[in-house]
């Protein structure tokens, strides 16, 4: 953990400066000169991002973590299985190994909902969208961003828009993720999570314990870049 988290060892500036290096090629090679980049890494330090990146506006992607953490825990012990045969490891590793990782995604959740609540990421410039509205209202959600996010509306633009919005509606996830698979109780993860609940998965400002197949935070940022 003292290899990533920023308040122990930040890398930002390394980072950021490989990120504007990485868009400022793919800008020069292309003729739109806005890049669009869906990146993980942003959440535990949207601050320091932002004013590196002072044109950037940011998409930030709200699901419930009872979706999202399983989600995630299986992605990344399926990658290292395949390659490595994680679950052939002693069953003390494994366990150790996840729960390492459960409380990185709980920081990385975490950690954007301070800077959130204290003030510290530009709102004018972060933009929360919803899992659920992006599923279920598209079209109308589409119209609150593409002014957050300076694009015009053309007629091309407006007849796709409408088909996503129609087949987004009737669309079922083939993927089911259990959160019991990796030792982990939902309940334990509404307790830690209950931030992102409060703050930003509540429609009446009050605390809202959602079920286990509500629509789910993520965590990670879609970035446009000029």
């Amino acid at each position: 953990r003292g290899m990533f988290e920023p308040k122990v060892r930040d890398t930002s500036k390394r980072d950021f400066d490989w990120f504007a290096r990485l868009w400022r090629d793919n800008a020069f090679r292309h003729e739109s000169h806005r890049v669009v980049a869906k990146l993980f890494s942003v959440g535990t330090r949207m601050p320091r991002f932002m004013e590196s990146f002072p044109e950037a506006r940011v998409l930030y992607m709200v699901r419930d973590p009872v979706q999202v953490i399983p989600s995630a825990l299986s992605l990344v012990t399926g990658v290292l299985d395949k390659r490595f045969g994680f679950w052939t490891l002693p069953e003390e590793t494994r366990r150790r190994y996840i729960e390492r990782l459960y409380d990185a995604f709980v920081l990385l959740l975490r950690t954007f909902h301070e800077d959130w609540v204290a003030g510290r990421v530009p709102r004018e410039r972060v933009m929360l969208v919803r899992f659920d509205r992006l599923m279920q209202d598209f079209d109308g959600l589409m119209n609150e961003m593409l002014p957050f996010m300076e694009v015009d509306r053309t007629p091309d633009l407006t007849e796709a828009i409408a088909r996503v919005a129609a087949e987004q509606k009737t669309f079922q996830s083939k993927h089911k993720y259990d959160a019991q698979k990796f030792g982990i109780e939902e309940a334990r993860i509404r307790k830690d999570c209950a931030f992102v609940y409060e703050t930003f998965l509540t429609d009446d400002g009050a605390a809202k314990s959602p079920p286990a197949d509500e629509s789910a935070l993520n965590g990670s940022a879609a970035v446009a870049v000029h």
